[in-house]
């Protein structure tokens, strides 16, 4: 007998649905290294926060370490672009001005133009497109494993 006044049918509950389970093999963030010409392409998918910002700075740092005058950050296919994403763009521009190369931001997501209006950072960066020649066409480069091994993220 039932004591808490709630009628029974006599079904169990709805099982929970099944998680997308594409979804979940998705990265959070995905980032691609090609080579345009004399100038390095840096796609970034997905979300960018304060558990993989620190790739995207990353990134920078290892292209810079050879001359390349331009580096295109393609973030046309970012989600999610979070405060941390703030602060690693502007501190993957420091590293670019040091080793004096120029940073392009190249159609950026609405999410980032917002964020980076809104906090006063928008100002601080260049927007273009690198030119594509048939013979530089985007081929992956090998890029060395963090120190410690490769991160999942």
């Amino acid at each position: 007998m039932l004591t808490d006044g709630i009628p029974r049918t006599g079904r169990s509950p709805r099982p929970a649905a099944a998680p997308d389970r594409d979804r979940l093999r998705e990265p959070i963030m995905s980032l691609t290294l090609t080579d345009e010409g004399l100038a390095k392409l840096i796609t970034v998918s997905g979300e960018i926060d304060m558990s993989n910002a620190h790739l995207l700075t990353e990134l920078v740092e290892f292209v810079c370490r050879q001359p390349a005058p331009v580096i295109a950050l393609d973030l046309s296919r970012v989600r999610f672009f979070g405060a941390h994403a703030v602060s690693a763009l502007l501190q993957a521009q420091d590293i670019a001005t040091d080793a004096r190369a120029a940073v392009l931001l190249r159609d950026p997501a609405p999410c980032v133009t917002y964020i980076l209006a809104t906090t006063g950072a928008l100002r601080s960066f260049r927007f273009g497109r690198t030119c594509r020649t048939p013979e530089s066409a985007a081929r992956p480069m090998t890029v060395p494993p963090p120190i410690g091994g490769i991160r999942d993220v």
